[in-house]
């Protein structure tokens, strides 16, 4: 079965379906959801399905997204990875005491080059992370799949 559309790396437009015989090869990073536009490549499974029944409750098709109002309102489509991996991924146990005391450097710190050092003392613990996500993902969503909900 042809479960998962698969991003050819380098080109977000160049999508193509996976094969089973492919899977063990295959990365969950590498894995892309359509977001609907004219001109996007449905995958052949309930991805498709699905987004033809929400767009034919509102009696539209992915061919309305080329512009029947004008060029200026094309909407080409476009791909997002299924799940990102973050990259410089590190953490730090940091003690403290006082309940909003400062943990880590901020950004104007860095711009003003003002070194900061945690006091590193106190009955209370927290976890720093630190990671880079591109555009369009979000920390809270990383946050709440490491901590498995409990922050």
């Amino acid at each position: 079965k042809q479960w998962y559309q698969r991003r050819v790396r380098g080109d977000v437009k160049n999508v193509r379906q996976i094969l089973e015989t492919e899977l063990s090869s295959a990365s969950f990073c590498d894995v892309v959801l359509p977001l609907p536009g004219f001109d996007i490549k449905l995958p052949e499974n309930e991805c498709k399905t699905f987004l033809e029944e929400a767009l034919q409750e509102d009696d539209m098709s992915l061919e309305d997204f080329g512009g029947p109002l004008g060029k200026e309102f094309d909407v080409g489509g476009a791909y997002r990875n299924l799940i990102y991996k973050p990259s410089e991924f590190s953490t730090e146990v940091v003690q403290y005491s006082e309940e909003n005391e400062k943990l880590v450097a901020t950004d104007l710190d860095n711009v003003l080059k003002i070194s900061f050092q945690p006091a590193g003392v106190g009955e209370k613990v927290a976890i720093v992370c630190r990671f880079m996500l591109p555009k369009s993902c979000y920390a809270t969503m990383l946050l709440r799949e490491i901590s498995k909900g409990r922050i």
